[in-house]
């Protein structure tokens, strides 16, 4: 069979070389609040972080990480930082104060970069909460995209294009 492709459109020989994975699952716990569980796994790292959200507060009430494996000895050492998160509230300005106290020189980068994630997942879980949805309601992801909308145009202002005010 004749290649169809041109000469500038063909697909380029590849080899995998890494791989990185962050996986994050909620759960809803007995006393209401939100528990996520996540990983971030690459051929050097497997971090797990562990965080609890009190959903009327929005605030970290728990937070724990462990380095199962790591590059260097003293990254185990890093993993007590993760305390910090206890009372920072999802809430725009978030992603500044988790930089500062978990990031930078007495830090860890890929611990920073899975909170993140996590904090971001957890923002998207408790849309729709205040307005009496619950966690990750179903009901609220049926809702039509333009009632979606207004519920969470307040929360989501200037957050990507599609909640850009001018």
């Amino acid at each position: 069979m004749p290649n169809t492709f041109s000469k500038e459109e063909r697909i380029p020989v590849k080899r995998l070389v890494s791989k990185r994975d962050i996986g994050i699952e909620a759960f809803e716990l007995e006393n209401g609040h939100l528990m996520l569980e996540a990983t971030l796994l690459d051929p050097y790292h497997l971090i797990r972080l562990n965080l609890h959200i009190d959903p009327i507060t929005k605030a970290i009430t728990h937070a724990k990480s462990e380095f199962a494996s790591h590059p260097h000895a003293l990254c185990p050492f890093v993993a007590a930082k993760a305390k910090l998160l206890v009372g920072l509230k999802i809430e725009r300005g978030i992603t500044k104060q988790v930089s500062q106290r978990i990031g930078g020189n007495e830090g860890c980068i890929h611990l920073r970069e899975l909170t993140l994630e996590t904090i971001n997942f957890a923002a998207t879980t408790l849309i729709g909460f205040d307005e009496g949805f619950g966690l990750m309601s179903r009901d609220f992801n049926i809702l039509k995209e333009s009632e979606k909308f207004e519920i969470s145009k307040h929360l989501l202002k200037n957050s990507c294009y599609i909640y850009k005010e001018d």
